[in-house]
């Protein structure tokens, strides 16, 4: 009984999955698919099944389906869509000491920036005195 050089390998959907997620370059055109493109076009994507990443119009041009071995998926989703539930607070939502401590942290950081903006005016205003003396 010869032996085989190269034994067959079972590559699993897992594996695939894995390997599709190692690579950020889109596999239809092999350019770097990057998160935030001023061009639609080049929005990214990625398959729902496998994970893989494309440009919005490389997934187009596959004829609007994944192109990884193994994955047939033809949905995509764009791809850092937040998926859960977004919580949002009003202050109306804040019991009221919380809503007071807010406006007092407000108004301290007004304050703040009136004192910069003071001592930016005072600041200038010697450099101009000690200019004048030196001239």
């Amino acid at each position: 009984m010869e032996e085989q050089e190269n034994p067959f390998m079972r590559i699993t959907l897992d594996d695939v999955n894995e390997a599709n997620q190692l690579s950020l370059h889109c596999p239809i055109c092999a350019n770097p698919v990057e998160r935030y493109a001023d061009d639609p076009g080049l929005q990214p994507v990625e398959c729902i099944s496998c994970g893989a990443l494309y440009h919005k119009t490389c997934w187009e041009q596959a004829g609007g389906a994944c192109a990884m071995i193994g994955c047939e998926e033809k949905t995509y989703r764009l791809f850092g869509q937040i998926e859960a539930p977004v919580l949002t607070v009003n202050m109306k939502d804040l019991p009221r000491d919380e809503v007071r401590a807010n406006k007092r942290l407000k108004d301290i950081e007004r304050r703040r920036q009136r004192e910069r903006s003071l001592f930016a005016r005072f600041f200038n205003w010697l450099l101009r005195q000690i200019r004048i003396l030196n001239e």
